[in-house]
């Protein structure tokens, strides 16, 4: 989802005529926006229908044992939940498929969309969203923050990797569900939402108030750092992201450039398609970005294509644990075809890509149904990318990242507490 909360991103392939775009997760990433829960990851490009096989399946799944338990469910809760104004059936049968999905273990990748939240999906991946800006993941009892989206709510508030979410509105977030933790977070632009946050860098635990707005998302933004080099920062793989990169490249040229460092760092990830447009600006036609791997095990590449914009210039990639997705798939693969060194930390670990299936009432199963392996064709599903050169940096630094306020000069780069960028940019020019 586009958002670390308001945000997700994934990998996917190129949607085709009248299909619904698709979005992937990570391990366990959420992004929410306005009334949509996404998770970065690796997507597809076709959308499936339901069909006659499915009619089949269903009916199979009556006569199924533990199918018993579902309908004793429903039935108790028709006939003896005390509060019968309670009682939503679309949001019960809702419930069931999420919690049906859940019980994979893909969390934060796979999932049921309810009808509500699709637009607001779709949207996110578009680069346009709703929401404070925050993307979260689900390994432990309460939601964690992995980043705040640039220039969003939660950035401007100082939330950061690692803060924990504690309560939403006052209701304590202990054991919620990505749907579940959707439902409190979804509101109306200018509408605004509690968190109470623990943040375990300082065992301190504090309240902010967050006003849900429309963020506009730019995937490519860059700058010019001292000794010629330029820093660019790719935040999402969205549909504009390549043309956006070569013209950022194209003008870094322009401005002298002899060197790159790109900043993955906290990117969730967006299309697949993307993924292999950014990777053909820096290798040759031809090379291996990633493979994929079907349900089967058969096994097939996806390669570069066209002549890159910057195959000739050196390059440094920064990596951390947002990375996700069509951001590790462009990290490895730069890696893997000895194209650049990788600075920072092991990625999130995304692996699957995803397919967007539309089951008839207006929601959507999004179900991981190939896994893409590196170029070497290493798995990163649950692992992640490993750095070159490991950097470890405190949660709480506010990454050097390209601002309208033009170049960074030597004492803004000397004085930064962002080590990653630092080292990256000693590396390339030594």
């Amino acid at each position: 989802m586009i958002q670390r909360d308001g945000r997700l991103i994934g990998e996917q392939r190129e949607p085709g005529p009248g299909i619904r775009l698709p979005q992937s997760a990570a391990r366990a990433i959420l992004a929410l926006v306005l009334i949509a829960t996404f998770s970065a990851g690796a997507g597809v490009e076709r959308l499936g229908l339901l069909g006659e096989d499915d009619a089949g399946a269903t009916s199979s799944l009556t006569e199924l044992p533990a199918f018993q338990a579902l309908q004793g469910t429903w039935n108790s809760i028709h006939s003896q939940y005390v509060d019968e104004s309670a009682i939503d059936d679309e949001q019960l049968i809702y419930g069931a498929a999420s919690g049906m999905v859940e019980a994979l273990g893909d969390t934060g990748h796979s999932r049921f969309v309810p009808e509500d939240q699709v637009a607001a999906y779709e949207e996110a991946l578009q680069g346009e969203l709703v929401g404070i800006g925050l993307q979260i993941e689900f390994s432990s009892r309460n939601p964690v923050i992995l980043a705040a989206i640039d220039g969003s709510p939660a950035s401007e508030a100082g939330l950061t990797g690692d803060d924990v979410i504690l309560e939403v509105n006052g209701e304590r977030t202990d054991g919620m569900s990505q749907f579940e933790l959707s439902e409190v977070l979804r509101g109306e632009e200018g509408t605004t939402v509690d968190l109470t946050i623990e943040r375990p860098a300082d065992a301190r635990t504090f309240t902010v108030t967050l006003e849900r707005r429309r963020i506009e998302i730019e995937p490519v933004t860059w700058t010019m750092l001292p000794k010629n080099v330029a820093l660019i920062r790719i935040s999402q793989f969205s549909a504009e992201t390549t043309e956006l990169l070569v013209d950022a490249l194209t003008s870094a040229r322009e401005r002298g450039a002899t060197g790159l460092i790109v900043d993955l760092r906290d990117n969730p990830g967006g299309y697949t398609s993307q993924a292999i447009g950014v990777t053909s600006q820096f290798l040759a036609e031809g090379k291996t970005v990633f493979n994929v791997q079907e349900r089967g095990g058969n096994v097939y590449a996806k390669s570069t294509i066209g002549h890159g914009a910057a195959v000739d210039l050196p390059m440094i990639v920064l990596i951390n644990g947002g990375s996700a997705s069509a951001a590790e798939i462009v990290a490895s693969s730069l890696r893997d075809n000895g194209r650049a060194l990788l600075v920072g930390e092991t990625t999130y670990g995304t692996g699957t890509q995803l397919e967007h299936i539309d089951l008839g009432d207006g929601s959507l199963l999004v179900l991981g149904t190939t896994l893409w392996l590196t170029a070497n064709g290493e798995q990163a599903w649950h692992v992640g990318i490993e750095p070159s050169i490991e950097v470890l940096q405190q949660p709480d630094v506010e990454p050097l990242r390209p601002t309208e306020s033009g170049d960074v000069s030597a004492e803004a780069l000397n004085t930064t507490n962002d080590l990653q960028i630092k080292r990256a940019f000693d590396e390339l020019t030594s």
